[in-house]
């Protein structure tokens, strides 16, 4: 294999033809240069909505000190932290105040706790952007291992994969989350940044079985379960699969799920099925067992210990101690996928809605500024919907490796229809499946006769997704008053005499007057 990707490389010119002595580096660059550029100018962006403008990522904000404390927890050997730590969001379980986050995040802040004593709550921007950097470098990974396998346009279609970047990092609830580092936020950006990074590698192992790689996906399925339990079952859901076919491989057919997944054979299939079944019975294992150490109930969020709950009687009866609800869906399907999420009003001009369409009798308590996705994100809808025909035709090898993530992870992030609330958060549980899908839709468009209209079309809604989720972006972190910490009275002023700055741009005196 390596001999023949060396001849492939070596070119021995023939009389009469031309050889090209452009330096590699050249070559690099005028193939990977434009979306190199794009990548760094989209995280300037985000690194300027992750600061709030000031580019200082240690700066302390509200509500992101609890990663901190749950950090020094585990260290101490326990799991509950000081009440300040989880302030409003505090459950309350024999006198003593947990979270109801997973601890992936805090795993992440275990060196940096021990590091550094005087950094707690200022680490939430800095993981943040790094989360969002990662986001980035999946999506386009995923891209390049599909077109490997296509026969690319010499000039590459460097437009089309630009706007995919910018697309997954400003024109999405990426950019939203970024905006504001909560750690309700850090735990969703988490969740799915981990589940971007298993499908990275599950596609690299179900092409090239090795033991590190499976350990790895492993981990990453780990690490998104406890950062956010909703996308977190896409990535468990495929490591439950793959360990079956690797059991089916050892006691029954050695070719299980080889045509379908494109899932290479395994010449020692009994350790790689051992390392998997570990690995499920692990994360499933600690998963309950984080809870009911910590509630003595397998239920993750136990509304009944819930502060906010506990002093509400409409809430505990609405909810009926439960978070998950089957009522909920149509009422979530209806907001998320309608046309009515947003309103217009002064700069930034575009602002989410808190409408939503009620569908029989949901348990729905808090209804927050949330969009829709094809409103707010329509680009990656557009190329996620595009991929849905070649995921299920097959073509090509990458592609039918992705089916089960794709499959698994929208599965996972439909979890979160039958929640409680209605919030533009909550979108970005779609966010690796809307990458992942998008992904082999882009490659789509490339192989089609009409790729220069459709690369047009693709423009255009990522023109629009990026001004929509940048402006729901500016409105949440300097507008917007949450429960847990509004904003600082200073941003807040410097962000309004803003505001009257474009006003006055663009309406006269005579109309200010009126």
């Amino acid at each position: 294999m390596r001999q023949t990707e060396a001849n492939a490389a070596t070119v021995i010119a023939e009389p009469g033809t031309k050889v090209n002595h452009e330096p590699q580096i050249k070559i690099w660059w005028r193939r990977q240069g434009c979306v190199l550029t794009t990548l760094l100018l989209t995280m300037a962006i985000c690194a300027w909505f992750v600061t709030w403008g000031d580019w200082n990522l240690f700066d302390h904000e509200d509500f992101c000190g609890f990663y901190d404390a749950q950090a020094r927890s585990l260290i101490a050997g326990h799991l509950d932290v000081p009440p300040a730590a989880i302030g409003a969001e505090s459950f309350t379980f024999q006198g003593r105040t947990y979270g109801y986050f997973g601890i992936g995040p805090a795993l992440l802040r275990v060196p940096l706790v021990l590091l550094f004593k005087n950094m707690d709550g200022r680490w939430s921007r800095l993981m943040m952007l790094i989360a969002c950097s990662l986001n980035l470098i999946c999506a386009y990974r995923i891209l390049t291992l599909i077109r490997r396998e296509q026969v690319a346009n010499p000039r590459g279609h460097r437009l089309l994969h630009s706007l995919f970047i910018l697309c997954a990092g400003i024109g999405s609830t990426n950019v939203f989350l970024l905006a504001r580092s909560f750690t309700f936020h850090e735990a969703i950006m988490w969740g799915g940044t981990f589940a971007l990074l298993f499908t990275c590698t599950i596609l690299s192992y179900l092409a090239r079985p090795s033991k590190t790689l499976l350990v790895l996906g492993s981990f990453f399925a780990f690490m998104s379960l406890h950062s956010r339990a909703t996308v977190g079952v896409g990535p468990l859901l495929v490591m439950t699969m793959v360990a079956g076919a690797l059991i089916w491989r050892v006691f029954a057919s050695p070719e299980a799920l080889r045509s379908m997944l494109a899932f290479a054979a395994t010449p020692h299939a009994r350790p790689h099925a051992i390392i998997a079944s570990a690995a499920v019975v692990i994360i499933v294992a600690s998963y309950l067992g984080l809870n009911y150490a910590k509630f003595h109930t397998f239920d993750g969020v136990p509304l009944k210990y819930y502060d906010i709950f506990a002093q509400n009687a409409w809430f505990r009866q609405i909810s009926g101690g439960r978070q998950l609800h089957l009522e909920n869906i149509p009422t979530s399907l209806v907001s998320y996928l309608g046309f009515h999420g947003l309103w217009l009003a002064q700069f930034p001009w575009i602002f989410p809605s808190r409408e939503a369409t009620f569908i029989g009798s949901p348990a729905i308590i808090f209804v927050d500024g949330y969009s829709t996705l094809p409103l707010s994100m329509p680009a990656l809808l557009v190329l996620a919907g595009l991929g849905c025909l070649p995921l299920w035709r097959g073509g090509s090898e990458t592609v039918r490796r992705l089916r089960l993530p794709a499959i698994a992870l929208l599965l996972g992030g439909g979890i979160m229809l039958a929640a409680l609330v209605l919030t533009e958060r909550y979108l970005h549980d779609f966010y690796p499946a809307l990458i992942v899908c998008g992904a082999v839709g882009l490659s789509r468009i490339e192989q089609e006769k009409y790729a220069r209209a459709a690369t047009v079309l693709i423009a255009v809604l990522g023109a629009i997704s990026i001004a929509i989720n940048c402006s729901f972006a500016l409105e949440n972190q300097r507008l917007d008053t949450w429960n847990v910490g509004g904003v600082p009275a200073a941003k807040k002023a410097e962000f309004k005499r803003f505001q009257r700055s474009i006003y006055f741009l663009f309406h006269s005196p005579r109309e200010t007057k009126n």
